[in-house]
């Protein structure tokens, strides 16, 4: 568990110890069990519509730069909102969901409009699967 106030107590960045501490759990966890780097996941990825952590401030780029997780690359192919679900986001809740995926992927705007930069995120980490 990483420690941080939240988005309702004074979110703040993640202090560099904490960030080098979870790149090691998650390389210790990782060189135990086969896990698929696309499950490499927050709360908010999971249940977006109840969950806002670990949030836009959390390093994921760094973690992907570690091969803990997947971090996409501008791509000129789009994909269309609906294939938040093909990788393995809820849509039920579509702009909770949305939110969510830029929370991790694209943490500089959190406008919860899916656009063309959100798509060709989307469309990148669906050709690393």
């Amino acid at each position: 568990e990483i420690v941080n106030p939240g988005h309702e107590f004074g979110y703040r960045p993640f202090p560099e110890v904490q960030m080098e501490a979870v790149a090691m759990l998650c390389k210790e966890i990782l060189a135990r069990h086969a896990i698929p780097a696309r499950n490499i996941v927050g709360h908010s990825d999971v249940a977006p519509a109840r969950k806002e952590d670990p949030g836009e401030l959390f390093d994921w780029r760094r973690l992907a730069g570690r091969e803990i997780g997947l971090w996409p690359v501008a791509d000129a192919q789009r994909s269309a909102v609906n294939a938040l679900s093909d990788y393995g986001y809820d849509i039920s809740n579509l702009p909770k969901a949305i939110i969510a995926f830029q929370r991790h992927f694209r943490p500089r705007l959190l406008n919860g409009q899916w656009d063309d930069e959100c798509a060709g995120l989307l469309a990148s980490l669906l050709a690393m699967l």
